[in-house]
């Protein structure tokens, strides 16, 4: 079957990768649409779609497979009201502009507007903008009517706070829609929210991960021109990564993997970061952007590693850049002392962000098998096995994430 110029049409047209949700995927979609559309082949239908702008779109749309939920990576949501507590600037005259792009059928703006809610922030200071490629998930986002599989974990309180309960469904109340603004829109039309003050928060997660490495570099920096100077970008855990040569710190908090804009591209060492999550738990963190001068060379192995000096060793050579001096370090330390679930963890980090995502997911693994509540091994393995098409093994690994990062809250 001709692929390629259907795999072409998408790519410029959404920016997708078919190689990340698979060929067989766009050859079921194709005998589908091929099938709807009367066409008697490829060729035919072709001709077709270039001739429909309907077609077009809805070709795209039946390449979308949604998976959302209601405060889904529930970390990003704490850490984001914790920092908006920090900032007093923000008020009915200048309220918080925020962004969720894309926003697929609303569970992710509208879990904003519940945790800004629940922290006490008047509806009057804050605004959010949402926007997909997908005109059927936003049709549904503006009804707001949602059923059992939007409501997902343990923690449902907010259901009772906001949504009333029809026939197998729930209605979200008035005075959450309100603060969220759908639109239809493409990432990368140059006239997407030309006209918007730039935002002080965007969320933009799980999906740079369908794009080829090209893509994903002007996908990153169309987003950061709708950010403030100091704005934050939220992304998915498979996506940290991404963004190492762009001027994005990490702001230290345990699976928010929440960055800050800031205009010195200096790194943010690992070993710089405090929370008051476990070690054992915290999950190591690469830097988002490379110093202006490469670093100098240094010898990839030491003399007689001591477990833990060198560990923060492999963690500074990690954020300055040097993936496989820090990775040699890793294994040397494994070699003369054994494994430990910190070292494993540390290397799977690295593996991940050189992606080498097979190397990444053996460590992640080595990790949960010598402890297996590690909130952080839990939270990356899950972000790759569903970048890979198993998402029921990640969304078996993400409610062990969630589970064991609630055990270990203060």
């Amino acid at each position: 079957m001709p692929l390629a110029r259907f795999e072409d049409f998408l790519k410029r047209s959404m920016g997708l990768d078919v190689r990340s949700v698979g060929p067989a995927m766009l050859e079921r979609v194709l005998q589908e649409r091929l099938a709807g559309s009367a066409s008697s082949d490829l060729d035919a239908y072709w001709d077709f779609l270039h001739s429909s702008d309907s077609e077009q779109q809805q070709l795209i749309e039946a390449m979308i497979v949604p998976e959302t939920w209601f405060f889904r990576n529930r970390e990003a949501f704490a850490a984001m009201t914790q920092l908006v507590r920090q900032q007093t600037s923000f008020n009915a005259a200048r309220p918080l502009r925020i962004l969720s792009l894309p926003c697929s059928s609303g569970e992710e703006p509208y879990s904003i507007a519940m945790a800004l809610l629940d922290a006490q922030m008047p509806a009057s200071h804050f605004h959010i903008d949402a926007v997909d490629i997908n005109r059927q998930a936003v049709a549904t986002a503006r009804q707001a009517i949602y059923g059992k599989n939007s409501f997902r974990g343990d923690q449902l309180d907010f259901r009772e706070r906001y949504f009333a309960p029809t026939d197998q469904t729930y209605a979200l109340s008035d005075a959450v829609r309100q603060q969220v603004r759908f639109m239809h829109g493409n990432l990368f039309a140059d006239d997407l929210l030309a006209a918007e003050p730039p935002y002080d928060i965007l969320f933009c997660r799980n999906v740079l991960i369908y794009f080829d490495r090209a893509t994903q570099q002007r996908a990153i920096a169309l987003l950061l021109r709708r950010l403030t100077a100091d704005g934050l970008l939220f992304v998915g855990p498979a996506e940290t990564a991404m963004l190492r040569q762009h001027p994005m710190t990490p702001i230290g908090i345990p699976l928010s993997f929440a960055f800050r804009r800031h205009t010195a591209a200096v790194p943010m060492p690992i070993a710089a970061h405090r929370d008051s999550t476990p070690p054992a738990s915290r999950p190591a963190s690469l830097p988002l952007s490379r110093p202006r001068r490469p670093a100098p060379a240094a010898p990839a192995v030491v003399a007689a590693p001591r477990q833990d000096g060198d560990l923060d060793r492999a963690r500074t050579l990690a954020d300055q850049g040097r993936l496989d001096q820090a990775a040699q370090l890793c294994q040397q330390l494994i070699r003369q002392h054994g494994g430990s679930a910190a070292v494993y963890y540390l290397l799977g980090v690295i593996h991940d962000a050189a992606d080498r995502k097979q190397d990444a997911a053996q460590c992640y693994r080595k990790v949960l098998y010598l402890e297996p509540a590690h909130v952080g091994a839990l939270a990356q393995l899950a972000a790759l096995l569903h970048a890979q098409g198993d998402v029921a093994g990640a969304e078996l690994l993400q409610r062990r994430a969630e589970r064991s990062s609630a055990q270990h809250q203060p």
